[in-house]
């Protein structure tokens, strides 16, 4: 699972791709989420440059959902 901001260029939108790519290749199960008008660090909330609220929050629901589904037996 990851999580990423379009806006990041480490990595950029184009590596992400590559990402996926690859691990799609390798057949490992992946779950990309990413987030327009987000950057690096889009999550870090004692950072006002960085921290996106909305994009923060789902990411949190998204990640706890994953683990419900995967941990739960």
């Amino acid at each position: 699972m990851g999580f990423f901001g379009n806006d990041d260029q480490n990595p950029s939108p184009e590596d992400v791709d590559d990402y996926a790519e690859a691990l799609r290749k390798a057949g490992v199960e992946t779950t990309f989420h990413r987030y327009d008008g987000a950057g690096h660090a889009f999550q870090s909330f004692n950072s006002e440059e960085h921290y996106r609220h909305t994009p923060s929050e789902d990411a949190w629901e998204k990640v706890l959902a994953f683990f419900a589904e995967k941990l739960n037996p």
